[in-house]
Order: C-alpha cells, then sequence, then structure tokens
C-alpha cells in the first residue's frame, strides 16, 4: 500500500467517522434497551458464548431471531466497561469505518482511486446508515456488511472456498441479510470482474471452480438453518403480528412489502423524509396496485 492509498483510506475513514462523533454521547434506545440494557444475557462473560444457543431477542419477548455475533461482542462489551453507552457507541463508529475502508477496497480494486473516494465516501456518509450506526443494535447490520465485503474479496479477487465461506458464515451469523453474498458473487463472475483490473478479457472462473462454490454454499445454509432451527424451534410458537396486518389479506401483506422495498430503493437515491422507525407496524398498509 502506498502513500496515495493511505491517504484514500484514511480520508474515508474520517468521513465514517467524524458525522457520527455526537453519537458517542447518546444513550441506549429503542431496541437498544431489550436487547442490551435489560438483557441479562450480556451482562457477562458466559454471554459471549452464550449467545450461540440463545435467540437474539430475549424469550420473555418471543426468542425471535438468531444473531449470535452481535450479542456476543455485546456481552464482551459489557464485561469491559460495565454497560457505559458510550463505548458501544465507538465500537459501533469503528464497525462502520472498517466497512466503509472495504467497500472503497473492493471497487479500488477495479476502478480508478476516483471511483473508490466516491464509492467509499458515499457509503460513509450516505443518510440512510443513521440508523444503523447511531443504533447500538445496528451493530448486527455492520458486522453482516463487513462479512459480506470479505466474502465477496476473497471469492473474487483470492478465489478461496473457504475463506469466502467462513466469512459468509460469520455475515450469517451477524444477521440474516449477509445471504445476499452469494448472490453478488455470481454477479461479479457474470460482469466478468476478475481479481485484476488490467485483465483485457472478462476473468471467470471455471465450471468446476463454481460448482465447488455453490456446494460451500449449500453446505453453509445447511448448517445455518440446522443450527437456527434448533435454537428458534421452542419459541416458534410466538409469532408477532403488527397491528397493521391484523384481518388484512395475504395479497395486502405482499403488496404493502412490494411498497416498502420501493420505499428503500428510493431512500437509496434520494435519502429524504428519514424516518427514526421502518418497522411494519409504522406502515400503511397497501390493498391494490393504485394506493
Amino acid at each position: 500500500m502506498d502513500r496515495k492509498d493511505r491517504r484514500l483510506y484514511l480520508a474515508v475513514v474520517l468521513c465514517a467517522l467524524v458525522p457520527y462523533v455526537p453519537a458517542l454521547w447518546n444513550s441506549f434506545a429503542m431496541d437498544d434497551l431489550y436487547i442490551i440494557l435489560w438483557n441479562p444475557l450480556v451482562h457477562s462473560m458466559r454471554g459471549v458464548w452464550g449467545a450461540f444457543a440463545a435467540p437474539y431477542w430475549p424469550p420473555d419477548l418471543g426468542g425471535h431471531m438468531y444473531r449470535p455475533l452481535p450479542l456476543a461482542t455485546f456481552a464482551l462489551d459489557w464485561s469491559l466497561v460495565h454497560g457505559r453507552p458510550a463505548w458501544f457507541h465507538a465500537i459501533n463508529l469503528l464497525w462502520h469505518a472498517g466497512t466503509a475502508v472495504a467497500v472503497t477496497a473492493l471497487v479500488r480494486r477495479w476502478s480508478g482511486m476516483a471511483a473508490a473516494v466516491v464509492a467509499g465516501a458515499i457509503f460513509a456518509v450516505h443518510p440512510v446508515h443513521v440508523e444503523a450506526i447511531a443504533n447500538v443494535i445496528g451493530r448486527a447490520e455492520l458486522m453482516a456488511a463487513a462479512a459480506v465485503c470479505l466474502a465477496v474479496y476473497a471469492a473474487v479477487v483470492r478465489d478461496s472456498v473457504i475463506w469466502s465461506g467462513i466469512a459468509l458464515l460469520l455475515g450469517l451469523l451477524s444477521k440474516e441479510n449477509a445471504a445476499v453474498a452469494p448472490g453478488l458473487i455470481i454477479w461479479a463472475w457474470a460482469l466478468g470482474i476478475g481479481p485484476s483490473p488490467s485483465a483485457e478479457a472478462p476473468v471467470r472462473p471455471t465450471r468446476r471452480r463454481m460448482a465447488q462454490f455453490a456446494v460451500s454454499w449449500v453446505v453453509i445454509a445447511l448448517v445455518y438453518g440446522v443450527v437456527r432451527w434448533g435454537v428458534l424451534h421452542p419459541y416458534e410458537r410466538y409469532h408477532a403480528i403488527a397491528p397493521v396486518f391484523l384481518g388484512e389479506s395475504a395479497f395486502a401483506g405482499r403488496l404493502t412489502a412490494v411498497a416498502a422495498l420501493a420505499d428503500v430503493a428510493r431512500l437509496l437515491v434520494a435519502p429524504l423524509t428519514l424516518r427514526v422507525d421502518y418497522s411494519p407496524g409504522e406502515r400503511t398498509i397497501v390493498r391494490s396496485l393504485l394506493d
């Protein structure tokens, strides 16, 4: 890494950290209270390994979701600082800065310096990331995003089934949306993006190598699915339904989900009218294509 690259990454790190410095003075808020402040699982070092056998949401709140890695880091943080929120927020900022650097490195690998700076800076300061960074439990998104970047890098640049698979598994143990990593890898293959930007022709792995990656994804999905089911199965009788969906048809539920997806896409391009809560309970039901 030469001096120019170091300056590039330093600029991206500053873009990621400076806007969020005020978050260090925040306390725990919203879901932080249930997942961290009032959750005895993360109040001792036992939670570091106990998180892998426990649901993300405490059992008395339904026992939903399986995200052990963020819980393990919360337990480690609590053991170090006894629940001081400033430390938790600082760790989130470091995760955000690291992920922004990973995004920059990926773009730098296949594009010029200017494109890498723009991509890294946009990722670092994009307003839609506020919830994931300033809310402590948003660490799950930060960890999953970092793992996805590493999985793509290991597959496309290093052609490593093992390291890409490890990164994918760590991402899934952080948050479910890391499941997009195989899709991004396949997309990179389809575009012919290879290990080096200097390649004159599209670079793709052999079919045999692609099959090895595919097999690893299936194995990871099966292992993750079995473990997740084993942990969450005792709580599957508990279902949380947003009041907005009560008494509505399945079609209305699907239309509302499509509208939510369109809203998310809009926010990526034009991050206006941001809200503090994007949960289903905060949405208006969509019953027809004309709504």
